[in-house]
């Protein structure tokens, strides 16, 4: 006995809106595991920033400005800290461009080190695989977020960081 059994348009939809829903939660779970790995990173840098020092030079009228690319996921979790005090200068988050002037720089990993990187800029690489790793590189290790520091590379820029700070990174070069 052969069967042509074929599901009506109906039963089709039904059953592939039943498997969308299915993938709900899973999705759901994997946009707040972004979102709250972004708000962790984001609270690291803002937290480096606080035992970073900046030059003499550095004018401690104008806010502490922290530069981002378009598009990179820490963004919107930085905005979110906007106004914040870091060394008694309120935080501002810019989009990185030109022209825009920057005391810290959320990098992505993975490429040279930018060449506008001058004196008084932390650089903080988030996820450097290779190639430039910045002051301050931001690791994924274990399912847990750590750092490690670059002093070299932070002398370089005139910046110095405290000793509580390099005791909490899990390398300090």
């Amino acid at each position: 006995m052969r069967s042509d059994f074929r599901p009506s348009g109906a039963r089709l939809r039904c059953g592939v809106a039943l498997a969308v829903l299915a993938l709900v939660p899973a999705l759901a779970r994997y946009a707040c595991a972004q979102s709250d790995d972004a708000a962790l990173k984001a609270a690291y840098v803002y937290n480096i920033a606080q035992f970073t020092s900046w030059p003499a030079a550095a004018p401690a009228a104008r806010p502490l400005t922290v530069c981002v690319s378009g598009g990179h996921a820490l963004g919107q979790s930085l905005r979110k800290l906007q106004g914040k005090p870091v060394s008694g200068r309120p935080l501002a988050v810019l989009e990185a461009g030109p022209g825009v002037q920057c005391d810290v720089a959320v990098l992505r990993g993975g490429g040279p080190r930018p060449a506008e990187l001058g004196n008084g800029i932390l650089a903080i690489v988030d996820e450097p695989k290779n190639g430039y790793a910045g002051a301050v590189a931001l690791i994924e290790e274990d399912q847990h977020l750590r750092f490690d520091i670059d002093t070299a590379e932070a002398a370089r820029a005139g910046l110095h960081f405290s000793s509580r700070l390099l005791r909490l990174a899990r390398n300090v070069r």
